[in-house]
């Protein structure tokens, strides 16, 4: 019991030590305090919301900051929360607050990814249908939120209409720039990571490294992005910026992953029924994470706006911070750039992959 609390401790320490230094997200150049912060009377009465103050800057009137946007992995919901989940969103509530107390407008953005193979499959195990499945995790996530107090602003459910008509809008952006065509692929698939692995980094008996079960072989006909067609500007983008990818030895990870040369991946599936349908093909479904890591793009939408890319970006885009764990640190750091460039929109200014609740790296 002691060595995990050693453990949880010093993972917490790695992932937040860096990243909760003002220096990061805050140029001292630009703005000045004063010696004292005046904390208003209701924010020290309640005990449910986040400290808030009200610092003194020379930002002008009627000025309107740039906000600082933070998010947490939008969670899968084929099981309910648990500790890695509280993990990464207790360690964001806390990098939010503290720039809330910097005197910065903060956008907590976390929520819920609610489509893909294994989430019909835990519905179907439970005897609900994939949509009452999702109700039901998608509100014990906000319950447990709200019992840990997490001040979060947005709460994004990738099964929400104004999400699946931005997904929408995105597909047809990378379609006219020619990143998207149809092929047939056959390999081996994770159903647990819902991607397709090589066969060099398997473990013995095709066994998954991140799940240790078996991948199993599949064949289809489906829709594939262009990623080959961005590895050279990936490439220079991590060479130019550096920090983009943090830790240090993440970075190492996603520049030897390049380094191996990228692979054009499915964005679509034809074998699975709970998914948003591809605009041009309704018999095709879009794979899961060509679909969730746009969450944090229609998450910044204001109710009653009119629902569209610009109007989403316009709101708070690009993200100061993803946080999230190791294991979708290729999703975030390789597949959701070139995504991004793809549709001519600004990349995030940092991805931070911590490590697992009771490991240091």
């Amino acid at each position: 019991m002691a060595v995990a609390r050693m453990n949880m401790n010093c993972s917490i320490q790695s992932s937040l030590s860096c990243i909760l230094k003002p220096s990061y997200f805050f140029n001292f150049k630009t703005t000045q305090f004063k010696n004292r912060l005046y904390f208003p009377q209701n924010h020290l009465i309640s005990s449910k919301r986040s400290l808030l103050c009200t610092c003194s800057g020379n930002f002008q009137a009627g000025e309107k900051a740039e906000p600082f946007v933070i998010t947490t992995p939008l969670y899968y919901v084929n099981a309910p929360p648990h500790m890695g989940s509280a993990y990464s969103t207790i360690a964001a509530d806390a990098i939010a607050r503290f720039q809330r107390l910097l005197g910065k407008r903060v956008i907590l953005i976390t929520g819920t990814d609610e489509h893909g193979e294994k989430i019909a499959t835990a519905a179907s195990a439970c005897g609900s249908s994939p949509r009452e499945h999702c109700d039901v995790i998608s509100q014990a996530y906000k319950m447990l939120w709200k019992d840990l107090d997490i001040a979060y602003d947005k709460f994004i459910r990738t099964t929400d209409p104004k999400h699946e008509a931005i997904v929408e809008e995105f597909y047809f952006r990378v379609l006219a720039k020619n990143d998207i065509y149809r092929a047939d692929y056959e390999g081996l698939y994770c159903v647990n990571c819902e991607e397709y692995k090589d066969e060099k980094e398997l473990l013995e008996n095709n066994c998954c490294p991140t799940h240790l079960k078996p991948c199993v072989p599949r064949k289809e006909d489906n829709y594939f992005f262009a990623l080959s067609k961005y590895q050279k500007p990936l490439e220079e983008i991590l060479e130019q910026n550096p920090d983009f990818v943090q830790p240090s030895y993440r970075l190492n990870e996603v520049q030897g992953w390049i380094k191996n040369g990228l692979r054009d991946f499915s964005i679509s599936r034809a074998a699975v029924e709970w998914g948003i349908p591809v605009p041009t093909d309704n018999k095709q479904t879009i794979y899961v994470w060509f679909d969730a890591l746009l969450g944090y793009i229609s998450a910044l939408l204001e109710d009653k706006e009119q629902i569209s890319l610009q109007s989403a970006v316009s709101s708070g885009w690009p993200a100061s911070l993803h946080l999230i764990g190791k294991d979708i640190l290729r999703f975030h750091a390789v597949y959701w750039p070139a995504m991004l460039m793809s549709a001519g929109l600004s990349l995030p200014k940092m991805v931070f992959g911590h490590g697992f609740l009771t490991k240091v790296l």
